[in-house]
């Protein structure tokens, strides 16, 4: 039977060995099984070499790590990276808030005996991220059981989880290709287009009243035709930096390759902070329900989230030339 993501999804020899009345209920147990692991799994990052040479700046030991799609051993989850997860699978809310917090806690110097200064935050200053329920199926015919053709449940079973992850894929990047107003110009080389995006993103974010510094960790988020580019770019810094004039002097540690970002542009990212993914229910298969119009049974597969960028000065799009 084939294989997704480098593992089958149901093992129909043991199938086999169960009542024939038995056999959808196991199929979804398995499948939902099947599900569970794919979305504990890590996520396929790969490591890059540790760069080595003169480095002043210590840069050289944090690895640069390359996050992407693999539709082969995983599905495309790369985004994971760049949005802090909101864990809402077991609240009774369908939304929360993501709270504009610029002023936040203020110090002040406390007068002996004096009761501590309470900030307090606008009410006004949140945006809500509402639940989006994602929703397909699949029947399952008796003839297909009876005359054991396994290989068309095992067809469907594999598209739809592709089909689940690929959307979802397409959703999280798409906030970010999306953003407007966050153009980088190119400066001469990548090297000084990137440390100027991750100059301009700590400066705004600075100016706007967030609390960063310069060793944050940038992602840069890319269409695996620039893979190569980025990475001669991150490698530069490294390779002889006395006698190299232009280095990046950020901390970039990770580099995401997705097709599902134009190759016309690149992005450097802040990762966290307001970007983030509210996960309500992971994706599932409900009970089987009798369809008598196809002599079968309907498959319902779920599943709810949603995201945001909640401060889009957190990434800058960098132009090529």
């Amino acid at each position: 039977m084939s294989q997704l993501y480098g593992e089958k999804i149901f093992d129909w020899e043991k199938v086999l060995d169960i009542p024939l009345d038995g056999r959808k209920a196991a199929i979804i147990g398995a499948m939902n099984h099947f599900i569970k692991g794919i979305g504990g799994r890590p996520i396929n990052r790969v490591n890059g070499s540790k760069f080595s040479g003169s480095d002043p700046n210590l840069m050289s030991q944090a690895q640069v790590a390359l996050v992407q799609s693999d539709t082969v051993k995983s599905p495309d989850r790369g985004y994971e990276f760049l949005f802090d997860e909101v864990d809402m699978r077991q609240s009774t809310n369908n939304s929360f808030d993501v709270l504009d917090v610029t002023g936040g806690v203020t110090f002040y110097q406390q007068d002996e005996g004096e009761e501590a200064k309470l900030s307090v935050i606008p009410s006004s200053a949140k945006s809500t991220v509402s639940m989006l329920r994602f929703t397909g199926g699949f029947n399952i015919l008796d003839d297909w059981l009876r005359f054991n053709q396994y290989y068309k449940i095992d067809q469907l079973a594999a598209d739809t989880l592709r089909r689940w992850w690929d959307k979802k894929a397409t959703i999280f990047y798409s906030l970010i290709s999306a953003l407007s107003g966050i153009n980088e110009a190119y400066d001469s080389s990548d090297i000084r287009t990137i440390n100027n995006a991750c100059a301009n993103i700590l400066t705004d974010l600075a100016d706007a009243g967030y609390v960063v510094d310069e060793n944050s960790r940038f992602a840069i988020v890319c269409n695996p035709v620039l893979r190569s580019r980025i990475f001669k770019a991150v490698a530069a810094s490294f390779v002889n930096p006395n006698s190299n004039n232009d280095q990046i002097v950020y901390n970039i540690d990770t580099v995401i390759s997705t097709t599902k970002m134009a190759n016309t542009h690149y992005w450097v990212g802040l990762p966290g902070g307001r970007n983030q993914r509210g996960e309500w229910e992971d994706l599932n298969l409900k009970r089987p329900q009798r369809n008598e119009l196809v002599l079968g049974e309907t498959h319902i597969s779920t599943g709810a989230y949603n995201g945001i960028i909640g401060q889009k000065k957190q990434f800058r799009k960098c132009a090529l030339a």
